[in-house]
């Protein structure tokens, strides 16, 4: 009996196969998500990690990244590009940087994770399944370059967990909890 319980409990814990099929299947008209984000940043020329606490708020048109601690800002990734309030509540001008190939890759990057677009994020990624787990690294001549890989990890209900962003000087770890989902 013990034994048989014991495997049950395995199992149980165990996480998910991961396909891009069961992701389609489980994030599917999703019209909006909720979540709170703990965001680690470490680099090699920061003195120490930074540790954020962020509300996300993602409807198919909009991503809001608010950071509440420990600089208030927000973050709006919509149709219309992007922008950014300060803690002073003005906006802030993205300047050049809104225009670079780059920079539009990384924003459409972001929407296709929160929208789990699969084939969106294949454009520029090339992605490899584990159980529990999906990598994503860029393609070669892809805009994204900026990221060396991209580690999406996913509890046994298929939900997103932690997300781990990595460049050649900076490691982000995202945590994700109280995961509301709408459809």
């Amino acid at each position: 009996m013990i034994p048989a319980l014991l495997s049950l409990a395995l199992v149980a814990g165990a996480p998910a196969p991961l396909t891009p099929e069961a992701l389609r299947d489980h994030y599917a008209g999703v019209r909006s998500l909720t979540a709170d984000v703990v965001q680690v940043k470490q680099g090699k020329y920061w003195a120490r990690p930074l540790e954020s606490r962020i509300r996300l708020q993602y409807t198919p048109g909009r991503v809001v990244w608010e950071t509440l601690a420990p600089i208030p800002s927000t973050v709006v990734v919509g149709d219309a590009g992007m922008t950014v309030t300060g803690s002073d509540g003005r906006p802030r001008d993205a300047g050049p940087v809104s225009s670079d190939p780059r920079f539009a890759a990384v924003m459409r990057f972001i929407r296709a994770l929160f929208a789990v677009d699969l084939p969106a994020i294949e454009r520029d990624f090339a992605l490899s399944y584990a159980p529990g787990l999906l990598v994503a690294t860029p393609r070669p001549g892809s805009n994204v370059q900026l990221f060396r890989e991209i580690r999406l990890q996913f509890d046994a209900a298929l939900e997103l967990t932690t997300v781990d962003l990595e460049t050649a000087t900076e490691r982000t770890h995202l945590s994700f909890s109280r995961v509301e989902r709408a459809r």
